[in-house]
């Protein structure tokens, strides 16, 4: 609020979409949205039909920095939370439908993995956040209110955290927190809905420690199919524990040399691990590796080189590929309420999701043969589609004959006292128009869209090459006037 009035910012783009270099993705429980997070520290909500089409709808602001993680923040069919976090330690919760920011915190640490738990008090549902990142503790945060209420806690080799799975019990009310160090040692902890009501209580220590001899741990997941088995990605292979007592079923090297980011079970017997250059492999687990086969743990204690599976799928990606200036985000999401996908989702620098639906794979499809892509789309493309194309600020007032490219608008500079947006352009002239009046225009059709009916305006000409920057000092001392800058 400034004084009595409301202060509503408006951005408009353009032709050009906004950079989305994608560093997070989540798929909401209904399977209707895809949430990414980009390096810039915006995150866009992307609407998913049936048919798995993908539109983007919301651009929503609230980081200052990179987004590192994402995850559901409430199970709750009509309340489709999802919490955020940015590397300097900032927190926001977000409702998917609208795009609102209920909560906002900042914390002294950065997370780099959160997970939703959920557990019963009574006939109440309560959600909590468990959190890791660079710090050698998994915070439980509130999922309403982000306030940190206790921590679970090394008390054997604490280091920072690498990866953390939450395994729900079936028989007890205890569930089991299993998370991996950078170190390689195993951390169990055992929780309660005892716990519910801690906060700024005695931490809670873990129930076992154990190294296991994985570096350079990428992921953690565990099988909900068979409610047994642990799969742990490194960078340079990846192995099958049991869960019950963590011993080794099986164990896969990374393909030509190529460094594995994470991996998640698409069936009690296959897995899926992806790379760091968006190449995805699915393995089939061998029978030793199934609870529900004569020879479970008929492996165990032999040489790792005996327990190597061979891939049976592998997914194709798109045929002409863009330059990518940083690795893409890839995921697996299991499961909706209302339709049942298997899906792997991809972003990359250029804001494009690339969508495969692991659930199209045949059984006896040729493993050379791999698995087309479903669904792909940038922010770019969605743009091209939109008719009329999305204005930008004073497109119309940039129009140059014979091309359907306005002219760039370089530098811009906005005086609040006279209410006047001023824009340099790429041919060295500079646009003063009132800013209130152009922004409503452009927001509406009509005359204007010809430059008919267009807002009073000036254009400054006196420099040869494109405007980089532009000052106005008056505001702050009425002795200095109007400064420009331009290329040499």
């Amino acid at each position: 609020m400034a004084g009595n009035s409301l202060v509503l910012p408006i951005v408009l783009w353009g032709r050009k979409a906004p950079t989305h270099c994608i560093s997070s993705i989540l798929l909401t429980d209904d399977g209707g949205t895809i949430v990414t997070g980009c390096h810039d520290g915006q995150i866009c909500l992307w609407d998913v039909s049936v048919e798995l089409e993908v539109n983007p709808r919301a651009l929503l602001f609230g980081h200052t920095a990179s987004i590192t993680c994402l995850s559901k923040a409430c199970a709750s069919g009509d309340k489709r939370y999802t919490v955020s976090a940015s590397a300097n330690g900032e927190m926001c919760l977000w409702d998917v439908n609208d795009g609102r920011c209920i909560e906002f915190t900042k914390l002294a640490c950065t997370h780099t993995g959160i997970q939703f738990y959920q557990f019963s008090v009574g006939n109440q549902q309560e959600g909590r956040l468990l959190c890791h990142g660079h710090y050698p503790e998994i915070l439980v945060v509130d999922a309403t209110s982000l306030e940190v209420l206790y921590s679970l806690v090394s008390k054997i080799s604490p280091d920072w955290i690498s990866s953390m799975s939450i395994i729900r019990s079936q028989r007890t009310q205890e569930d089991t927190v299993v998370a991996l160090s950078v170190t390689g040692i195993l951390k169990v902890w055992i929780v309660t809905s005892e716990m519910s009501g801690m906060q700024d209580t005695e931490p809670i220590f873990e129930e076992e420690s154990k190294p296991i001899y994985c570096q350079n741990c990428q992921s953690i997941s565990f099988c909900a199919f068979t409610q047994r088995s642990l799969l742990v990605v490194c960078s340079k292979y990846w192995r099958v524990f049991d869960a019950g007592d963590y011993s080794l079923l099986c164990s896969g090297p990374s393909e030509n040399g190529q460094t594995w980011t994470g991996g998640d079970f698409v069936s009690a017997d296959k897995v899926i691990i992806w790379t760091e250059n968006g190449q995805s492999y699915i393995y089939k687990l061998p029978a030793s590796c199934l609870p529900a086969s004569d020879s479970f743990r008929s492996d165990v204690g032999k040489a790792v080189e005996n327990l190597i599976p061979p891939v049976q799928h592998s997914l194709l990606d798109q045929k002409d590929k863009e330059l990518v200036i940083c690795p893409p985000v890839t995921r697996f999401f299991y499961g909706c309420k209302e339709y049942l996908h298997k899906l792997l989702i991809q972003g990359d620098s250029s804001g494009r999701l690339n969508i495969w639906n692991i659930a199209d794979i045949a059984e006896k499809q040729e493993a050379d043969e791999g698995l087309k892509m479903t669904t792909c789309i940038s922010l770019q493309e969605a743009f091209d589609k939109l008719k009329p194309c999305p204005a930008g600020i004073i497109d119309q007032l940039s129009v140059i004959p014979n091309s359907n490219e306005p002219l760039k608008v370089t530098a811009s500079v906005y005086i609040p006292a006279h209410g006047r947006l001023v824009c340099g352009r790429e041919d060295g002239s500079i646009i003063i128009v009132p800013a209130t009046q152009t922004a409503i225009v452009q927001l509406l059709q009509g005359e204007h869209m010809l430059r008919r009916g267009w807002p009073p305006h000036r254009t400054l000409r006196g420099h040869r090459n494109k405007v980089t920057c532009l000052l106005y000092p008056h505001q702050v001392s009425a002795r200095q006037e109007f400064n420009t800058a331009s290329v040499p």
